[in-house]
C-alpha cells in the first residue's frame, strides 16, 4: 500500500504531466527569459492586454514573475522553483501565472520595484508579485530561495501563504492592495530650486570629492567590492580638477591592464568580484561596451596615450565581431556565469604552452600565467577556477615588435577559444542599448576617422528606422519582433545616437529624427513637475496599478535626454531635479553628474 506522501508525489507528477502546454507565444517571444520557459510545465501567460482581461475575470490571484535572462538570481529561479513539480502543481491550480521579461516590459519593473520599495521595503531582482483579480498587488518579494534551508523564507512558503490570504479572505486582499496603491501614489511635490551656474559648479565638485574618497588608490576604480567601471564618471572626472582626472586616467588604466578587459576580443566584462580587478563577472553586455568605448574616447581627447584609442577600438571590435547580427541589430549580451561555461575564459598554462609554443613563455610572463593558476583559494571559494588563468596584463608594454607578438600570441589563442562551445547569448538587445553602440560608433568613426565604424554606424541607424521606429511620429519598440513600447530611456538614448551620427556623416535625417524622438517622450512620459520622466503614459495600460517613476538601465533617461539636447524647458526641469540629487558627500550617480556638466 502507498503511503500518502508516495500518494502526493504521484499526484504533483499526475498534474505536471497532464498541465495543458504553455501559452504558444512564449516560444516566439522576443524576449530570451520567456523562450526558457517554453517548455516548461507551469502555464506560464505572458504580459499582454487580452490575458490581462481574461485574468480579471478568472477570479483568482494572479502571480507574476519579473525577471531578465541576464540576471543570474531569475535563471536559478527559473531552473529551480519553476522546475519543482510540486511548485508546478500548487501554481497552476491556485493562480493565473504571469512571466514577464523587465527587459522587454520595464513599465511593469517599475510598478513592481517601486511595490517592493516603498511597501515591502525590499528591492533587487527578480520580482514576486501577488494581484488581486482586480490587478493590484497585495503580497510581494524580491529574490525567493527554493527552499527554507537556504536559511530564509522560501519561494514556495511565500506562495502559499498569499494564496491562503486570498482564500481566506479576500476582502482584506483588496484592502491591502488598495492602500498599497494609494502610498505609492503619493508624490513629493516640494519645490525645487533652481541653482545658478556658480552653485551647480560647486556641487558638481563636491561630488567629485565624495568620490575621490572611495578611490581605490592601489587598485584603481572606486567603492568596495564588487567594482563596475563607472564609465560615466570617469567621463566626468576627466573634466575635472587635476586630482579628479588622475584618478579617471587611473582607473582606466586599470580596467584596460586588469582581467575585466579581455585581451584576446577586446571587449569588457560588466563588473569585477574582487578589487584588483582580476575576477570578472563573465558576462559582457552590449551596452558596457559601447560606454567604455567613450569613455576611452575621452580620455584618448584628453591625454595623447595611444592605449586609450585602442581600448576603445577593442571594444567595438569586439561588439562587431561577436554580438552584431546578421540583420543588422545587435544581441545584447554573451553570458558565462553558468557553471557549464566556467571554463569558457580560462587557461592552463599546459594549454597555453600546446597552443603557443616557442612564443608561450612571453606570453605567460606579460598575462600572469601561473603553473598552479593565478586565481587563489581565498578567492575562489567554490574552486571553479583551480589550476586556471584567467588573463590579464601583468607587465608594461614592451617595444613595437614584443607587442605585436603578443598580439599575434592573443589570435592564435583566441582562435583556439572560439572553438570551444558557444556561450549563451541574449539576441535582442534594446532600443537603448542600439543607441549608446550607435553613439559609440559614430563617435569612434569622427574622432579615430574610422571608416568602418562609420558604415556600422550606417547600418545601426538604417537597422533603428526598419526594425525599432514604429510611426512616423517618432513611437519606438523596446526591443526587436517585441509589440511592446520603448521606454523613456530607450528614447534619450536612440537620440544621443542619432545626435553623434548626424554629426559624423553629416545626416540632416538623424539629427530630425533625434527631435523627434525627445519630442515623442516629452508627449508621452514627461513630467515638467516631476522634471522627469514616468515610466508609463497616460492613462495607463491595463495591468499598471501606479505610473511610477521611470527607472533607467543602466542609465537614468532624464541624463540621457539632457546629453542628447532635450528642448530648453524639459532641459531646465530635468536640470533642477538632478541637481536636487546633489549632495555633500554621498557619491551621485555618474550619468547625473555627466549629464549636469554638459
Amino acid at each position: 500500500m502507498k503511503t500518502l506522501p508516495s500518494c502526493l508525489a504521484l499526484f504533483s507528477a499526475f498534474v505536471v504531466a497532464t498541465a495543458h502546454a504553455a501559452a504558444p507565444d512564449l516560444a516566439t517571444s522576443a524576449s530570451a527569459l520567456i523562450r526558457s520557459q517554453a517548455h516548461g510545465q507551469i502555464n506560464w501567460e505572458t504580459w499582454n492586454p487580452d490575458m490581462l482581461r481574461r485574468a480579471q475575470k478568472a477570479n483568482k490571484p494572479v502571480y507574476v514573475f519579473i525577471g531578465s535572462w541576464l540576471n543570474e538570481l531569475s535563471r536559478a529561479t527559473c531552473q529551480q522553483s519553476f522546475a519543482n513539480a510540486d511548485c508546478v502543481a500548487y501554481f497552476n491550480q491556485h493562480f493565473t501565472c504571469v512571466i514577464v521579461d523587465r527587459e522587454e516590459h520595464p513599465e511593469v519593473a517599475a510598478c513592481a520595484r517601486l511595490y517592493l520599495q516603498t511597501v515591502k521595503q525590499t528591492d533587487g531582482w527578480p520580482a514576486h508579485l501577488w494581484l488581486t483579480p482586480e490587478l493590484q498587488p497585495y503580497e510581494g518579494a524580491g529574490y525567493l530561495p527554493p527552499s527554507e534551508e537556504w536559511g530564509r523564507t522560501g519561494f514556495p512558503m511565500v506562495a502559499r501563504q498569499a494564496s491562503d490570504a486570498w482564500t481566506s479572505d479576500p476582502r482584506a486582499c483588496r484592502g491591502h492592495a488598495a492602500e498599497a496603491v494609494t502610498t505609492m501614489s503619493v508624490r513629493d511635490t516640494e519645490t525645487l530650486p533652481t541653482l545658478s551656474p556658480a552653485a551647480l559648479t560647486e556641487k558638481l565638485a563636491q561630488a567629485a570629492a565624495a568620490w575621490r574618497a572611495s578611490f581605490d588608490t592601489a587598485n584603481g576604480g572606486f567603492g568596495t567590492v564588487p567594482k563596475s567601471p563607472e564609465p560615466e564618471l570617469l567621463r566626468f572626472l576627466l573634466h575635472g580638477s587635476s586630482a579628479d582626472r588622475e584618478a579617471a586616467l587611473a582607473s582606466l588604466r586599470a580596467l584596460l591592464n586588469g582581467a575585466v578587459h579581455d585581451p584576446l576580443d577586446g571587449g569588457f566584462f560588466s563588473r569585477s568580484t574582487d578589487a584588483a580587478w582580476r575576477i570578472p563577472y563573465l558576462q559582457k553586455t552590449l551596452s558596457d561596451q559601447a560606454r567604455l568605448t567613450l569613455a576611452y574616447l575621452d580620455a584618448a581627447q584628453t591625454l595623447n596615450d595611444p592605449a586609450f584609442a585602442r581600448a576603445a577600438r577593442g571594444a567595438l571590435d569586439y561588439a562587431l565581431s561577436r554580438l552584431a547580427l546578421p540583420d543588422g541589430g545587435f544581441a545584447a549580451a554573451e553570458d558565462a556565469t553558468s557553471a557549464e561555461f566556467t571554463g569558457y575564459y580560462v587557461w592552463t598554462a599546459a594549454e597555453i604552452d600546446a597552443v603557443l609554443g616557442p612564443d608561450a613563455a612571453a606570453f605567460k610572463s606579460a598575462y600572469g600565467v601561473e603553473p598552479a593558476g593565478n586565481v587563489s583559494a581565498d578567492e575562489d571559494l567554490s574552486g571553479a577556477y583551480r589550476g586556471k588563468n584567467i588573463l590579464f596584463r601583468s607587465t608594461a608594454p614592451g617595444n613595437a615588435a614584443a607587442e605585436a607578438k603578443l598580439a599575434a600570441a592573443a589570435n592564435r589563442l583566441r582562435t583556439v577559444r572560439d572553438q570551444r562551445p558557444a556561450l549563451a547569448r541574449d539576441d535582442r538587445a534594446t532600443a537603448g542599448a542600439h543607441g549608446l553602440m550607435l553613439a559609440a560608433l559614430a563617435r569612434a568613426a569622427a574622432q579615430l576617422n574610422e571608416p568602418a565604424y562609420l558604415a556600422a554606424a550606417a547600418r545601426t541607424f538604417a537597422t533603428v528606422q526598419t526594425q525599432l521606429l514604429v510611426s512616423a511620429d517618432g513611437d519606438v519598440r523596446r526591443l526587436r519582433g517585441s509589440s511592446a513600447p520603448a521606454a523613456p530611456a530607450d528614447y534619450a538614448a536612440l537620440a544621443l545616437g542619432c545626435r553623434e551620427f548626424s554629426k559624423a556623416a553629416k545626416n540632416a535625417d538623424a539629427a530630425a529624427l533625434a527631435d523627434r524622438l525627445l519630442a515623442r517622450a516629452g508627449n508621452r512620459y514627461f513630467d515638467a513637475a516631476l522634471g522627469g520622466y514616468f515610466a508609463a503614459p497616460t492613462p495607463l495600460p491595463i495591468g499598471l496599478f501606479v505610473r511610477a517613476p521611470a527607472t533607467g538601465d543602466p542609465l537614468a533617461a532624464e541624463s540621457l535626454a539632457l546629453m542628447a539636447g532635450a528642448p530648453p524647458e524639459q532641459a531646465a526641469a530635468m536640470t533642477k531635479s538632478l541637481s536636487a540629487l546633489l549632495t555633500e558627500g554621498v557619491p551621485t550617480a555618474g550619468d547625473v553628474l555627466l549629464a549636469l556638466q554638459r
